[in-house]
């Protein structure tokens, strides 16, 4: 079975069966890919699209503050 690398895109030629044995490093070629992607997931670089906005009501400038003075 041949896959691409996710993050160089170099082609991996691996069993189907136990691809962890022939690729210890699965799905990437190497140790250096898996933490180049492994610091795009702790830097918030991989996001999912959203079309909603955020509801106004949540975001209110009446709220109550934790430093107010109010009680």
């Amino acid at each position: 079975m041949e896959l691409r690398c996710p993050v160089c895109h170099k082609t991996l030629t691996t069993s189907a069966k136990k691809p962890t044995e022939q690729a210890p490093f699965f799905p990437f070629c190497s140790r250096r890919c898996k933490l180049i992607d492994l610091g795009a997931w702790l830097d918030v670089e991989y996001r999912i699209a959203s079309d909603s906005q955020p509801d106004e009501s949540e975001h209110s400038s009446d709220d109550i503050h934790p430093n107010s003075n109010e009680e």
